[in-house]
Protein backbone atom coordinates (compact mmCIF):
# COMPACT_ATOMS: atom_id res chain seq x y z
CA UNK A 1 0.00 0.00 0.00
CA UNK A 2 1.54 3.24 -0.76
CA UNK A 3 0.40 5.92 2.06
CA UNK A 4 1.27 9.36 1.36
CA UNK A 5 3.23 11.74 3.83
CA UNK A 6 0.08 13.89 4.11
CA UNK A 7 -2.37 11.21 4.49
CA UNK A 8 -0.32 8.83 6.63
CA UNK A 9 0.39 9.00 10.63
CA UNK A 10 3.64 9.21 11.71
CA UNK A 11 4.57 9.32 15.52
CA UNK A 12 7.74 10.58 16.92
CA UNK A 13 9.44 7.83 19.25
CA UNK A 14 12.55 7.78 20.92
CA UNK A 15 14.83 4.88 20.29
CA UNK A 16 16.93 3.51 22.80
CA UNK A 17 20.74 1.18 21.52
CA UNK A 18 23.83 -0.03 22.55
CA UNK A 19 25.41 3.57 21.39
CA UNK A 20 22.54 5.85 23.35
CA UNK A 21 19.53 7.15 22.01
CA UNK A 22 18.13 8.54 18.85
CA UNK A 23 14.92 10.44 18.04
CA UNK A 24 12.79 8.75 14.96
CA UNK A 25 9.51 9.50 13.03
CA UNK A 26 7.32 6.35 12.55
CA UNK A 27 4.81 5.80 10.04
CA UNK A 28 1.54 3.62 11.66
CA UNK A 29 -0.62 1.14 10.38
CA UNK A 30 0.52 1.13 6.78
CA UNK A 31 -0.52 -2.37 6.01
CA UNK A 32 3.11 -3.70 6.11
CA UNK A 33 3.47 -7.57 6.45
CA UNK A 34 6.38 -7.29 7.79
CA UNK A 35 8.21 -4.76 10.74
CA UNK A 36 11.05 -3.07 8.27
CA UNK A 37 13.73 -0.60 9.40
CA UNK A 38 15.53 1.24 6.37
CA UNK A 39 19.07 0.85 5.89
CA UNK A 40 19.80 4.55 6.27
CA UNK A 41 18.69 4.59 9.82
CA UNK A 42 20.60 1.34 10.55
CA UNK A 43 24.21 2.69 9.57
CA UNK A 44 23.41 5.49 10.66
CA UNK A 45 22.71 4.30 14.22
CA UNK A 46 25.14 1.41 13.71
CA UNK A 47 22.90 -1.23 14.71
CA UNK A 48 23.61 -4.47 14.33
CA UNK A 49 22.48 -6.35 11.64
CA UNK A 50 22.87 -10.29 11.07
CA UNK A 51 22.42 -12.05 6.98
CA UNK A 52 19.47 -13.74 6.41
CA UNK A 53 19.22 -17.65 5.55
CA UNK A 54 17.59 -16.82 2.30
CA UNK A 55 17.10 -13.21 0.70
CA UNK A 56 13.90 -11.75 0.56
CA UNK A 57 12.43 -9.76 -2.29
CA UNK A 58 10.24 -6.87 -1.52
CA UNK A 59 7.11 -5.87 -3.85
CA UNK A 60 5.16 -3.21 -3.90
CA UNK A 61 1.55 -3.00 -3.90
CA UNK A 62 0.88 -2.98 -7.74
CA UNK A 63 3.27 -6.24 -8.26
CA UNK A 64 6.68 -4.92 -9.18
CA UNK A 65 9.71 -5.28 -7.35
CA UNK A 66 10.79 -2.65 -4.92
CA UNK A 67 13.54 -0.17 -5.96
CA UNK A 68 15.67 -1.02 -3.03
CA UNK A 69 15.91 -4.58 -3.96
CA UNK A 70 16.09 -7.53 -1.60
CA UNK A 71 16.42 -7.74 1.98
CA UNK A 72 19.36 -9.61 2.62
CA UNK A 73 20.03 -8.87 6.46
CA UNK A 74 17.91 -8.21 9.58
CA UNK A 75 18.21 -6.37 12.76
CA UNK A 76 16.65 -7.23 16.03
CA UNK A 77 14.79 -4.72 18.16
CA UNK A 78 13.19 -4.87 21.39
CA UNK A 79 10.03 -2.66 21.32
CA UNK A 80 8.89 -0.98 25.02
CA UNK A 81 6.29 0.70 25.92
CA UNK A 82 5.74 1.62 29.55
CA UNK A 83 6.77 -1.84 31.26
CA UNK A 84 5.35 -3.82 28.22
CA UNK A 85 7.85 -4.82 25.88
CA UNK A 86 7.40 -6.54 22.64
Amino acid sequence: MFVNKSNSIQVKILLSHYRGKAEEITLLDTGATENFIDHITVARLHLGTKKLPYNQPVYNVDGTLNRHGIITHACNLLVTKGNNKI
